[in-house]
Order: C-alpha cells, then sequence, then structure tokens
C-alpha cells in the first residue's frame, strides 16, 4: 500500500498543476472578453451618465449574456473546485494566545 501512495503523488501533483495552468489560461481569456466589451460599450455609449459603475454594470449585463464567457466562467469555476479538491489541506495557523481572546492579545 506504501508503493502505491507515492505513485499517485506525483501525479495528483501533475494534474494539479495543469489545473491551475487551465484557471490562469481561463481567467486570462476571461480578461481578455471583459476588456474587449468594456471597449466596445464605451466606444457606443453616449450618455453623459458615464460612471465607472455605471460602465461596470452594463458590461457584466452583456457578460451575462455572452455564451463564451458563460462557458468559460463555468469551466474555470469547475477547475477551480477540482483544483480545490486536489490540493493538499493547509494546516491551521497555531493559536499564538493560549489564554484570552485573540483579540486582546492575552
Amino acid at each position: 500500500m506504501s508503493e502505491e501512495q507515492p505513485g499517485t503523488e506525483p501525479e495528483s501533483s501533475e494534474e494539479l498543476e495543469s489545473l491551475r495552468r487551465e484557471v490562469e489560461g481561463l481567467h486570462k481569456r476571461m480578461e481578455e472578453i471583459r476588456a474587449a466589451t468594456e471597449v466596445e460599450v464605451l466606444k457606443n455609449w453616449q450618455s453623459p451618465w458615464k460612471g465607472a459603475d455605471t460602465v461596470k454594470a452594463k458590461v457584466d449585463s452583456r457578460l451575462a449574456s455572452n455564451q463564451e464567457f458563460r462557458t468559460i466562467m463555468t469551466r474555470a469555476r469547475t477547475a477551480e473546485a477540482t483544483a480545490a479538491e486536489l490540493s493538499p489541506p493547509t494546516d491551521a495557523a497555531p493559536d499564538t494566545s493560549p489564554t484570552g481572546h485573540p483579540a486582546i492579545g492575552r
């Protein structure tokens, strides 16, 4: 049984690294689509009420109906969830305050 464990760890590590690269690429593509959509919105929108929040809202509404963006977002979420399952759990920080509440430092 101990012989099987080392064989699966590198595979999991490689798979985890592959998923992380995929997620990074998906996020990059999502940002490219978002930037292109924002440029299009700013170019076509002639309203005097063009503030950062309204532009963001308009871009977000356009992205909600963009099939490519939605597909990429779904794939990124799935890959992130899979990567979270494969990644080793991180140890919680040890309690540095053995007595009292950590907020008051006693």
